[in-house]
């Protein structure tokens, strides 16, 4: 309730005004001798305690590495970054 509130403040609707649009997004696997990296970053809060992760697989989807690892206190930005950055790093 609070947050409707705090829309109205501001002018706007508490339901948005098109229907959300669904993306349906399915995992492909790399050409045949390349490993693809997926990676993603979170933060609770803006700044607030973060993580990032990423998973390496071949070809055949089989996973070939992983990493997990705490932020401490970040923005987004920096959570999303840091990932790419440390799936460069061990790539």
């Amino acid at each position: 309730m609070d947050d409707l509130l705090i829309l109205r403040r501001f002018g706007l609707q508490g339901r948005p005004s098109k229907a959300p649009v669904i993306k349906s997004v399915i995992w492909s696997p790399p050409a045949l001798g390349w490993i693809k990296v997926n990676t993603d970053g979170t933060v609770m809060g803006s700044p607030g305690f973060g993580g990032c992760g990423g998973i390496f697989r071949n070809c055949r989807a089989f996973m070939k590495g992983c990493f997990a690892i705490s932020l401490g206190q970040v923005f987004a930005f920096e959570a999303e970054l840091l990932a790419a950055s440390l799936a460069i790093n061990f790539a």
